[in-house]
């Protein structure tokens, strides 16, 4: 990332607002009858059409909503045509890729269907259940095998779009996309992106070391692969015939299905996403950290297209400071106009891009713009695009910029989050973010949450050799989970041990017979939860420490840990005995900064603002 300019708009600051943990799902299995779903839908199409300027504030455009309810087939009629290449993900490093056989996939079967929750789009939530046990699998890494929690980097429908596929930290799934249900994983190791083409007979994957491969549906063969340096994105062309890829080395790159051969263009700068031109097999558009959107011809070797001279003729004169990091790109074939996005919170559209290119008024989304699904609608005017916003938003926006149906944001600013969109014949929308996975209607509002997958950091884990232990809390309770660490498995669950009462977890420490002390707090005072190996929750321990202001954990050694209050105390907590005992106090009135086990004096160290480090005891 090259450095910033100083007149640029400003950066938006992570805030995050609480909103309701326990909004009013209803379970899928309530079963809503189909002359009532029916009438929702039409009424949503009634009501919905508001003709909005691009400032409007909610409502959909007439062309989107009653483009979408077009796309509804109707009582034994075949899905319309899918709405076009879409879909893709980023991705970082991982564990070791599978081998580069050219064998069929070997599906591997999951744990029984669980009911997705439904809710309102407005007021989706991340959360999980406690009380439900989490998903994930056993896997193989660095000679162990760990509990690895299901995670939902990227999703695409293949076949009809009765079933699309998830990448993630387990693998790639295929899912049953009325019900969410996973139905079987296909490939085993943490993939980093999917994408397929509109007609669905095959799909792309990549992995953390840069593997491409293109797969045969469903007939799970393998088509095609290469090796891409730090691939971040892919996306298939629309008649299915090439993937591309834009990385984080500077390139983007072609493939070629039928033959397995790759092109490769130098972008001079990271590239954050890629879009196929559906009019020209050997161009790539492609957004990047250069502050603009353009396209090269790969072909021949050379960039074609830049927003950047469009952008400053338009901002000559007004007063927009600069264009920022472009995250996302696409084109749309029926109105010929290219799409960008990215930091500086713009939704940009170039038109007449094969003639003289001119440049819109941006649309301002409130947001760094971080996805780009396009398009839904069957005629120019009824065009538009699902764009996500980095404030876990996604908005349907019609190209001529009026506003549509929204999902989200859950969250109460931008936080530079991942979104992933992918477009359905039916016209509902998959979306991936935060490792969550959604299903949204647009029509009627109604979103879907897979019980399959979970946000990691929200996930407080205790690592062991043995196992892995989860504590929840909501409110004053805490549920504990454990995953014992067995034979690699596709799909499993945690048991849940009980619960414990609490303000919070403070900190699980572990120790080296495998008793782990769960630190909670009761009255302002720490608690002590132990949970010995293979056994269940012991009976709390209340110590003297306190703990209204909380205070920093250090480890000694396998038998010990150490605690310090806002006061300067220090307390050792073992296992054996079980509890805690005071050592000392750490001398000055500075605020603690630190906590550590200073093996040359075999003492605590204590850094206090002001004082430097005070030795305890």
């Amino acid at each position: 990332m090259k450095s910033r300019r100083a007149s640029e708009p400003r950066r938006h600051v992570l805030l995050v607002v609480p909103l309701p943990t326990r909004p009013p799902f209803r379970s899928h299995g309530e079963v809503r009858p189909q002359a009532f779903t029916f009438l929702a839908r039409v009424t949503a199409g009634v009501l919905f059409p508001l003709v909005l300027g691009a400032s409007g504030c909610c409502g959909c455009p007439v062309g989107l909503c009653t483009s979408l309810m077009k796309s509804l087939p109707g009582p034994g009629s075949s899905p319309p045509p899918p709405p076009g290449p879409l879909v893709g993900a980023g991705g970082g490093a991982g564990e070791a890729e599978e081998g580069a056989s050219a064998a069929p996939l070997a599906p591997e079967t999951g744990q029984a269907e669980r009911a997705p929750i439904s809710g309102d789009a407005k007021r989706p939530s991340l959360l999980l259940d406690p009380r439900v046990p989490i998903r994930g699998a056993i896997q193989a890494q660095a000679g162990k095998t760990v509990f690895v929690p299901h995670t939902a980097e990227v999703a695409a429908p293949v076949g009809d779009g009765s079933s699309f596929v998830v990448a993630g930290a387990t693998g790639i799934w295929l899912h049953d996309t009325k019900t969410l249900a996973k139905r079987s994983r296909l490939v085993s190791t943490r993939a980093i992106d999917v994408t397929a083409p509109p007609d669905g007979t095959r799909f792309a994957y990549a992995s953390p070391g840069g593997a491409v491969r293109v797969i045969e549906y469903p007939s799970l063969k393998q088509l095609a692969a290469a090796t891409i340096d730090v691939p971040v994105r892919i996306r298939f062309s629309a008649d299915g015939k090439r993937v591309v890829s834009g990385s984080e080395s500077d390139d983007v790159t072609l493939l070629d299905v039928a033959t397995g051969k790759t092109t490769e263009f130098d972008t001079d700068d990271d590239v954050n996403d890629v879009f196929p031109m559906p009019d020209r097999p050997s161009e790539i558009a492609y957004a990047g950290d250069d502050d603009e959107f353009a396209i090269a011809d790969v072909a021949k070797g050379r960039k074609v297209f830049s927003s950047e001279p469009l952008v400053e003729g338009w901002r000559s004169s007004r007063s927009f400071f600069t264009m920022r990091d472009q995250q996302a790109v696409a084109f749309d074939p029926v109105t010929k106009v290219l799409l960008g996005g990215g930091d500086d919170n713009m939704l940009w559209r170039v038109d007449d891009l094969r003639g003289s290119p001119t440049i819109r008024a941006p649309i301002e989304l409130g947001g760094n713009v971080v996805e780009i699904a396009c398009c839904a609608g069957q005629t120019a005017a009824e065009r538009a695009a699902y764009v996500a916003v980095d404030d876990l938003q996604v908005r349907a926006v019609a190209l001529d910029g009026r506003l549509g149906p929204q999902f989200g944001p859950l969250m109460g600013s931008v936080g530079s989050f991942k979104i992933r969109i992918a477009l359905l014949p039916s016209g509902d929308v998959l979306i991936a973010l935060r490792r969550a996975l959604f299903r949204w209607d647009p029509r009627t509002g109604e979103a879907l949450r897979s019980t399959d997958y979970a946000e990691p950091p929200m996930l407080g884990a205790s690592v062991l050799d043995a196992d892995t232990v989860y504590v929840f809390c909501d409110g004053g309770t805490c549920m504990v989970h454990r995953a014992k660490h067995g034979a690699p498995a596709p799909d499993v669950e945690t048991s849940i041990l009980g619960e414990l009462q609490g303000d919070g977890v403070r900190s699980t420490l572990a120790f080296e017979d495998g008793t782990r002390a769960i630190v909670t707090s009761k009255d302002g005072k720490i608690r002590l939860v132990y949970l010995p190996p293979g056994g269940g929750l012991e009976a709390p321990i209340d110590t003297p420490a306190d703990a209204s202001l909380g205070g920093p954990f250090a480890k000694r050694d396998g038998k010990t840990h150490g605690y310090v209050d806002a006061a300067g105390e220090v307390y050792e907590i073992t296992a054996s005995p079980r509890g805690a005992r005071k050592v000392g106090t750490a001398a000055g009135s500075g605020s603690v900064a630190s906590l550590d086990w200073d093996t040359a004096s075999k003492r605590w160290r204590v850094n206090r603002a002001g004082h430097g480090f005070v030795y305890v005891p």
